[in-house]
């Protein structure tokens, strides 16, 4: 039991108990109706006590059966894991953890409340510590809007990656355009230091620590590629040479 349901119980009781002192002040001369009312009260709260826990696994139950309904009223194309399905000592009644099937380490908490109305109330990822090679797949929950299940899915794949110590550096595709993801990587943790995403152009670069990382898209047709480095300088760089490769000068 939750800290909030056990001073709701604790409230109550008082409550109880002071309708019990007032019965007992009323009826002084009719006892028997005092202790009538007094036993209807406190076996009622205990009785209520008792069943309480599992009036919490029905209540659940039914409130997993409404948000399964929901996704697929919602969602008639996909598939969800839903979170849990039968309520266990610690969960939240009516609160769910959902995630696409398709996407097992990110999802959203759903809330049915007392009307059946179902409400995103977060989303999640299960935070594990990733590999430095795998880095650049936090960006599929966290680029763009925040997450949930009505965001358009966003096609992030991964096209070459430059590791050097602690900085790490991919070449992606992001929706159909080139990116370049800078990372600072290390046991203690791991951040995006720089997010590059072409606008127009198939090609995209920036610097980080002394180095200019550049990459074209293998569908860029021109022979070369100006480019802008880090101190403001245009360079032209052999993109036919270069295409589908992430390259770095320094």
């Amino acid at each position: 039991m939750s800290l909030s349901e056990t001073i709701t119980f604790f409230l109550f009781g008082l409550a109880v108990l002071f309708v019990v002192a007032v019965a007992w002040i009323i009826f002084k001369k009719r006892k028997k109706w005092a202790i009538a009312l007094t036993s209807v009260l406190v076996v009622g709260y205990i009785g209520y006590y008792a069943y309480y826990p599992y009036l919490k696994v029905i209540i659940h139950a039914e409130k997993y059966e409404q948000v399964s309904e929901y996704l697929v009223t919602t969602y008639p194309d996909r598939k969800f894991m839903v979170i849990p399905e039968q309520y266990e000592e610690g969960d939240t009644v009516g609160y769910f953890d959902v995630n696409d099937e398709e996407t097992p380490d990110m999802g959203v908490s759903l809330h049915v409340d007392k009307n059946g109305q179902v409400q995103q109330t977060g989303n999640w990822t299960t935070g594990e510590f990733p590999t430095q090679q795998e880095l650049w797949r936090g960006l599929e929950f966290g680029y763009g809007e925040s997450y949930t299940l009505d965001r358009d899915n966003i096609e992030i794949t991964k096209q070459d990656e430059w590791i050097d110590g602690e900085l790490t550096v991919f070449a992606l595709t992001i929706d159909g355009m080139p990116a370049i993801a800078v990372y600072e990587y290390s046991r203690a943790g791991y951040g995006l230091m720089d997010l590059q995403v072409a606008e127009d152009d198939l090609f995209v670069s920036t610097s980080a620590e002394g180095h200019t990382f550049i990459y074209v898209d293998e569908r860029y047709k021109e022979e070369t590629a100006a480019v802008l480095v880090g101190d403001g300088e245009t360079i032209s760089v052999d993109a036919a040479e270069h295409k589908g490769k992430l390259f770095m000068f320094e």
